[in-house]
């Protein structure tokens, strides 16, 4: 168990340094984190962001590979490789790669404007255009995703407990990047008495958002309900790391 939570707690703090621009403390973090599990997929993709970050492409490159071959379905991996391949001007990898993301995960804009830049770059105006009408209709959906997650708080407020959670549903059916509906999910959930949902949630609102204090501060009081302490405590020192990080 604490190994479990000791990588958990390095794999967090790897991506809320990374989310700070702290990369030499987030690859201090991951290195530690492969010492306890050698093979930890969400390492990989954490240090190839960094390496991708720091403009190192190779390293980045090899870090996305690895993390693929262990998840061969990880759109964003995918779509990440395909950034790098884009910045070399490869743009055939770069295409078939954006198209591996889309197949994964359709629904998320970012994968469609991207690929239409590609296409672009090489002169398929027709597949450019498809590809940013693509884009432009899901973005379309995601002021309906604020009216749900707008329409949930108010039944969260109100104590009508299954209202709040279908419209956070929808919220995120709608904008599946809204970790702000998944930290209210998780409220709701928590309400229900639901924990290992809630925690399921809040940790995906996480996963999305590594700095938004109040899912770590709330999963910390739900693994301090269930009983984990040691898990708790780490969630509320990353709580209060990014408060004390956070701009006044």
């Amino acid at each position: 168990m604490n190994k479990q939570i000791n990588l958990t707690n390095l794999s967090q703090k790897a991506e809320l340094y990374l989310t700070q621009g702290k990369l030499e403390e987030a690859i201090i973090a991951c290195n530690q984190a492969l010492e306890i599990v050698p093979d930890f997929p969400p390492i990989y993709k954490t240090l190839g962001n960094i390496f991708h970050k720091m403009g190192e492409i190779d390293k980045a490159k090899e870090w996305y590979f690895k993390a693929i071959n262990q998840q061969p379905e990880w759109a964003e991996v995918y779509a990440n490789l395909g950034s790098l391949y884009a910045r070399e001007k490869q743009w055939q990898l770069a295409i078939k790669s954006y198209q591996e993301a889309i197949g994964f995960k359709p629904n998320l804009p970012g994968f469609y404007r991207n690929l239409g830049k590609i296409w672009q770059q090489i002169g398929k105006i027709e597949l450019a255009r498809d590809c940013q009408e693509q884009a432009l209709s899901l973005e379309a959906q995601y002021p309906q995703a604020s009216e749900y997650l707008k329409q949930g708080k108010n039944f969260l407020e109100n104590g009508e407990i299954e209202e709040a959670i279908a419209c956070f549903q929808e919220a995120i059916k709608f904008n599946p990047s809204l970790a702000n509906a998944y930290q209210k999910l998780g409220d709701a959930l928590v309400e229900r008495k639901d924990l290992h949902p809630a925690i399921k949630s809040y940790q995906q609102a996480i996963e999305l958002k590594p700095d938004l204090f109040i899912a770590h501060h709330k999963l910390g009081k739900v693994f301090q309900e269930i009983g984990e302490l040691d898990t708790a405590i780490i969630e509320f020192k990353l709580a209060i790391e990014i408060k004390q990080n956070s701009p006044l």
